[in-house]
């Protein structure tokens, strides 16, 4: 699973034809984020509309087809917590953002706002507790509740960080069970997560597929199982089946939809140090190297 550790990102840009490496007095680069963990971008194609040059999505090859939506997501350390921001962009622009905090991969604290159905939604893990509170944007009215505080709690940002130290469980075939606590509903529901496969990409790849499935039978009536594509050498999930936070608009209303979404990672920690040598300066200004570079340590 993604493991959080520290990370440099350098960005360089090669000089026209016409400059001489010589002539280059300074390299300007854009200040680093230090606290940086995970910056990546989702590609969100609905199911029942796949397009046919993207059939491969969940075997890691890259589609390069318009997508429906897009998904942007940062983990930035924050003190002693990891601070998550998730936002779904449809067709008409950003719909929903997620932000949430933990710590060791426990929530303690999670808003959404979304500007689809009008609500601000909030959740905060106090005293053995948790306390929901949504607003609707539109009347402005306040529901609040409150709720004993399970030792499995997660929001959809935390689910991997929760199950980072049961991985070789999970690998092995056991299920480990977490309580995720929608906010809109104000309360939370046991979902059980397992490997149901093993599989390899278009390139090799070995990777792990993770099914999360209501352990309620009746739950399980209304919510479809999610599956979560993981390569089994670096832990990055680079693909994604199941409901989406982006809604599809069909005539005046939303509706929720399944769908693929495919990761590319922008910048990723998890990953195993390259070089420093890697990203030298006058490699890139020659030639020899991409414009962009990637340190991960």
């Amino acid at each position: 699973m993604i493991k959080n550790v520290s990370n440099l990102v350098i960005v360089g840009f090669l000089l026209s034809s016409g400059d001489s490496f010589a002539s280059v007095k300074k390299l300007d680069l854009p200040k680093v984020d230090s606290n940086l963990l995970v910056s990546m971008e989702g590609k969100i194609f609905p199911q029942d509309s796949m397009p046919p040059a993207c059939k491969n999505l969940l075997q890691g090859e890259k589609c390069n087809v318009q997508s429906f939506g897009r998904a942007l997501i940062e983990s930035k350390k924050d003190n002693d917590l990891i601070y998550n921001k998730s936002v779904f962009i449809g067709p008409e622009g950003e719909q929903q953002i997620e932000q949430s905090w933990e710590k060791n991969g426990h929530v303690q604290k999670a808003i959404i706002e979304n500007k689809i159905i009008g609500k601000l939604m909030q959740m905060e893990v106090k005293d053995g507790k948790v306390f929901y509170q949504v607003t609707d944007q539109k009347d402005h009215s306040v529901k609040k509740s409150e709720d004993s505080l399970d030792e499995n709690l997660v929001v959809p940002s935390t689910i991997m960080s929760y199950i980072k130290p049961m991985t070789d469980k999970i690998s092995s075939g056991e299920k480990i069970q977490v309580k995720i606590a929608v906010l809109e509903r104000m309360e939370a529901y046991t979902f059980n997560i397992k490997k149901v496969r093993d599989e390899k990409t278009l390139s090799g790849e070995p990777v792990q597929v993770l099914e999360m499935a209501p352990a309620s039978i009746i739950v399980k009536a209304l919510v479809s199982p999610m599956y979560f594509h993981i390569k089994t050498k670096t832990g990055e999930m680079f693909a994604f089946e199941g409901e989406s936070a982006v809604r599809r608009k069909v005539g005046d209303n939303w509706k929720k939809m399944q769908v693929f979404t495919a990761y590319e990672y922008k910048v990723n920690t998890s990953v195993a140090a390259a070089s420093k040598s890697e990203c030298d300066p006058a490699a890139m200004l020659s030639g020899k190297l991409p414009m962009k570079c990637e340190v991960k340590q």
